[in-house]
């Protein structure tokens, strides 16, 4: 153990920063987890992403760092660990005051946290193993594969024999790292998310207060069905139903960052197809190709289709937005895949050759 020690100081002189140099690129401070989603709270408390608001971040991350300060004044009273390492430890939390972004501030107490897993004693790593395992269920998918509850329980087992070697701290710190890193990703995620969720909801309230308003003002104008006027109304309609499917659809996926980026284009996107396909279904009702002449404002063979209905056929078109953009993606996929299924000339030739 002496060894590990002694090897302590040459590998955290490498990873540890300085206290004014700031680790990588994080994500904005004012980022929350989406209520409802997954209760980080519980799951990585150290590393502050609640969802209760940065306050109780904060709050969290001053506890956790005084714990931390003490358990490393207990470690500078036994006389075990290098006066190095214990340093390079406290200069990430005094680090942590002179940084005023709160996600920064979580990452010096991160590499703060993993240089105290190697440089603690055993009964501090016991407790670190079992904090760690109670918060796994932030880990992605790919993550979970490499710490399955085997692996995880192995770790345990080595670490109350205390048989926990360098080999073993480091996998320790690895898994720390995994979860601070997922959890991360999991905030950038909803944070974004919510943001586009927070512009598709504006663009709802634009196409219905336009619509309410448009109706409104035909009511005022007295304006005739034959009047084109119904046509703003009818796009307006059917602007507002795809949004509000787009909507509901956004809220109930996870999306990737890379899916999100785009969002906000694509949602403009669908409310305009919308719009398309409400005036296309409305103008082939007035062709009476398929009639309904209950729904005419007077006789059927001599007035048009009453207003009402046409409002209403163009809000169902809109709704039903999703099948139209359905298809065309289908089409597009099969044209990518015949495209990459098909040989190219030089593949013919080495064939033919």
């Amino acid at each position: 153990m002496s060894g590990f020690h002694s090897s302590l100081p040459q590998r955290l002189k490498a990873q540890s920063p300085q206290p004014n140099h700031l680790p990588g690129d994080f994500i904005d401070d004012r980022a929350k987890i989406k209520e409802g989603r997954m209760n980080t709270t519980q799951a990585v408390a150290r590393t502050g992403f609640g969802n209760v608001g940065l306050t109780f971040s904060q709050l969290n991350l001053t506890a956790e760092s005084q714990l931390l300060r003490q358990k490393i004044k207990q470690l500078r009273q036994s006389s075990k660990v290098p006066q190095e390492v214990i340093l390079h430890i406290e200069n990430h939390l005094n680090a942590i005051s002179q940084e005023p972004n709160l996600m920064k501030q979580w990452s010096h107490y991160e590499l703060a946290y993993e240089g105290f897993i190697s440089a603690g004693s055993s009964e501090d790593l016991l407790g670190v193993v079992l904090s760690l395992r109670s918060r796994t269920e932030l880990l992605d998918s790919k993550a979970q594969e490499i710490w399955s509850k085997q692996k995880l329980g192995e770790i345990e087992d080595e670490v109350r024999k205390g048989a926990a070697n360098g080999t073993v701290r480091e996998e320790i710190a690895s898994l720390a790292r995994a979860i601070y890193e997922c959890g991360s990703r999991f905030v950038r995620n909803s944070g974004l998310q919510s943001s586009v969720l927070k512009q598709a909801i504006f663009l709802n309230a634009i196409t219905s207060v336009a619509a309410i308003g448009f109706l409104l003002f035909f009511q005022l104008k007295h304006i005739g069905p034959e009047s084109a006027w119904h046509t703003l109304l009818i796009g307006c309609l059917g602007a507002s139903g795809a949004s509000l499917h787009a909507t509901i659809q956004l809220y109930q996926s996870q999306l990737e960052v890379d899916d999100l980026k785009v969002q906000p284009a694509m949602l403009l996107f669908r409310a305009v197809l919308g719009a398309i396909l409400a005036l296309i279904v409305t103008l082939f009702l007035r062709l009476r190709v398929i009639d309904f002449p209950y729904l005419h404002t007077g006789p059927a063979d001599s007035t048009p289709f009453a207003p009402a209905a046409l409002y209403v056929f163009a809000f169902v078109s809109g709704l039903a937005e999703p099948v139209l953009f359905g298809a065309l993606n289908n089409l597009v996929r099969r044209g990518m895949n015949h495209q990459e299924a098909r040989p190219t000339v030089v593949e013919q030739q080495e064939e033919n050759t």
